[in-house]
């Protein structure tokens, strides 16, 4: 039988598994408006398609070759993410996927010529393993759409589950051909992935009434018709590229699955290191039931205590978010690690009929120890004059502070001075109120200790993030001893004897600070024997003040204090 030609740039087969829900076919295509190939196929193609939207929806990916394509101009990064996905640059298009699979048939793998009403109709009557539904909603000035996906599982599933939504315009028409190969009207054209073309990960697994809200916004572009804007949405295993679902959005608001259900979405306003012992996180949480919701119950508190209570008032419809900052915990920091727990007790004075998604924790550490200052290491984004940060004593008041920034993806460093001894507070804000942005991935904040201890790094916040650290020596340290280690006469002069019991031989190695964290006197006293040693520690040309001596011997650390009076 004869082969149809297609447009070359330069396989994979899946089973789908069982489930339970009436299927709802996705059908993605690539092609191109100077795709000679794409105009003979397409015709039957959309024509088959839109005899069936009953039973299927698609989405129009345009490449970037063989020739001009505007569509694809407007948006050739999510066009090209979902190529690479598919490896259509190594076949070349027209080319078509059903629920995530190249269509067989008598012409090269992937033709859409190869579908036919019995491949649709199979498909359709294979169950799906959720019920999917999409509201969209534009905003006041027609400028912005909004869309919320509903998945609702109603057989157990498992593997690498995303969520995609694609806007789309369902018909543009070009009164002369945009590109060579003669097309005016094209379908269900993509516009725009939400939030990109990676979609939105869901959790692994899945059990019959489990579900998930994807909501998603795109501030219109390139738009040629506005009432021909939409959206499909579908979930995919991206370990086989099986599509379990697909869905067509529309403008009636969404039935939720429960009437009373609050879901806990994140929680902020918490240091993951603390030396202040106070705890007042602030979460965000969203009305995920049908029933307003005007009260709400939560329970909060360290792991193994008995639980405080809070009780929140207000008004919050279906899907709208409101966020709550807790009263402060005051937590008696015996550490070294901590797990605090947040949960709904009561929604509308009923206990939450979906308790999966109202459950979170938070963990958090002792601080840090950082004598007199610490280094702050900042990599901007596109908006470097949007960062700033301060750093606060235990009263509020602010002892330094930097920024605003004013180049865009640079390296700065800053020293942070921390004042007198005691915890401090630094926060790092956002007046754009997204954190550090980054189209690379990369980039952030990092900060690190006196001693070179990196402890912090960020940079995917909103407004603000912030982490405590302690302007003192290192714990356990006296005036004179710790246990196992001795120093005297101290104070010293030019010299001093250090007394130590070794557990086992290694090789001494002696360390002097200063106050500001740096090293003035590094040395190797050599290998000793298991037991009580003895060495001399040199102070020669020291200036006056104190000092912090470290002996390490392989696992062994000692560290003590040293008044040194030249």
């Amino acid at each position: 039988m004869k082969k149809l030609i297609l447009c070359s740039f330069f396989l994979a087969t899946a089973v789908l598994g069982f489930s339970q829900s009436q299927r709802f076919v996705m059908f993605e295509e690539f092609t191109n408006a100077s795709c000679g190939p794409c105009a003979s196929q397409n015709p039957a193609f959309d024509a088959l398609l839109n005899s069936n939207t009953s039973k299927c929806t698609s989405i129009k990916y345009h490449a970037n070759w063989p020739g001009v394509d505007p569509m694809n101009a407007q948006n050739p990064t999510d066009a090209g993410a979902r190529v690479t996905y598919y490896q259509v640059n190594l076949v070349g298009v027209p080319y078509a996927v059903m629920d995530g699979i190249p269509i067989p048939g008598p012409n090269y793998t992937g033709a859409p010529a190869n579908l036919n009403q019995a491949k649709i109709d199979a498909e359709y009557a294979i169950p799906a393993t959720f019920n999917l539904s999409m509201y969209q909603q534009l905003s006041a000035g027609n400028d912005s759409v909004f869309i919320t996906m509903l998945g609702e599982c109603t057989e157990a599933v498992s593997g690498s589950l995303v969520a995609q939504i694609g806007v789309i315009e369902k018909h543009i028409h070009f009164n002369s051909p945009p590109g060579t190969n003669g097309e005016k009207d094209f379908y269900n054209v993509m516009k725009k992935m939400l939030p990109t073309a990676s979609g939105t990960i869901l959790p692994s697994s899945f059990q019959p009434g489990d579900y998930f809200i994807v909501q998603g916004a795109w501030k219109l572009a390139n738009v040629y018709t506005l009432s021909e804007l939409s959206a499909v949405g579908f979930i995919q295993n991206n370990a086989n590229k099986n599509i379990q679902q697909g869905a067509n959005s529309t403008t009636t608001p969404l039935t939720m699955p429960y009437n009373n259900d609050v879901q806990l979405m994140s929680v902020s306003g918490y240091s993951s290191t603390n030396c202040s012992g106070n705890v007042a996180p602030v979460i965000s949480i969203r009305n995920n039931g049908n029933n307003p919701l005007t009260s709400l119950t939560i329970k909060y508190g360290l792991d193994g205590l008995p639980p405080s209570t809070y009780t929140w008032n207000g008004i919050l419809q279906t899907l709208e978010k409101t966020n709550i900052t807790l009263p402060n915990s005051t937590v008696s920091l015996q550490g070294p690690s901590y797990t605090f727990n947040i949960y709904a007790d009561q929604v509308n004075n009923v206990t939450d009929e979906y308790p999966k998604n109202d459950t979170t924790e938070i963990t958090f550490v002792n601080a840090p120890y950082s004598l007199n200052y610490m280094m702050f290491n900042l990599h901007t984004d596109k908006a470097p004059q949007e960062t700033t940060w301060d750093l606060r004593d235990e009263s509020g008041n602010i002892i330094d502070s930097g920024g605003p920034y004013s180049i865009q993806s640079h390296s700065y460093t800053d020293t942070v001075h921390l004042g007198a001894f005691g915890c401090k507070k630094f926060t790092i804000y956002d007046a754009g109120g997204n954190g550090l942005c980054y189209t690379n991935g990369s980039g952030g904040y990092q900060l690190t200790t006196s001693w070179g201890s990196a402890f912090k790094t960020g940079g995917a916040f909103g407004s603000y993030e912030f982490t405590e650290v302690l302007n003192d020596w290192p714990t356990g340290v006296t005036l004179v001893e710790r246990t196992g280690m001795k120093v005297y006469p101290n104070p010293c002069y030019s010299e001093a004897r250090v007394t130590f019991h070794l557990d086992n031989p290694g090789n001494v190695n002696l360390n002097l600070y200063n106050s500001t964290g740096q090293i003035v006197r590094s040395l190797n006293k050599g290998n000793f024997s298991a037991g009580d040693q003895e060495c001399t520690m040199d102070a020669h040309n020291l200036v006056t003040g104190i000092y912090m001596l470290k002996l390490q011997a392989g696992a062994q650390v000692f560290i003590c204090k040293v008044s040194v009076n030249n």
